[in-house]
């Protein structure tokens, strides 16, 4: 049977905490999936937004500025621990927010993790 949806199921998809290795400096951060609101505000930010057939943002035709841009604001947003500022993410190794962007989306439900992908490429 199907369970109803309650205030406090919603409440603990935003409470989820993930830890993420950082190869660039040996060290771990700490990220959070991003609510509706937060992602809504995001891509909105950026104009329209190109969509696959499953729905899912395609990051292939969103010109390349922008999609740094996105991914910064996603990792400033999912960002856990440490906080840091967009000036902070901006100070980081090459390719370091950007990671953490993608990542903070495929634990917020936006785009395929890459095991995901890979299960769909040997079907």
């Amino acid at each position: 049977m199907t369970r109803k949806l309650t205030k406090d199921i919603i409440l603990e998809g935003a409470g989820r905490r993930e830890t993420l290795y950082i190869r660039e400096y040996d060290a771990e951060v700490t990220i959070r999936p991003l609510t509706d609101g937060e992602l809504s505000k995001i891509f909105s930010s950026i104009g329209s937004v190109p969509v696959k057939e499953d729905g899912t943002p395609d990051f292939s035709k969103i010109d390349i500025s922008k999609n740094f841009e996105i991914l910064r604001k996603a990792a400033l947003e999912g960002l856990v621990e440490p906080k840091l500022t967009l000036q902070d993410l901006e100070t980081m190794k090459f390719g370091v927010p950007e990671y953490i962007g993608i990542k903070v989306f495929e634990i917020s439900g936006v785009v395929r993790s890459e095991e995901e992908a890979k299960k769909k490429v040997r079907r």
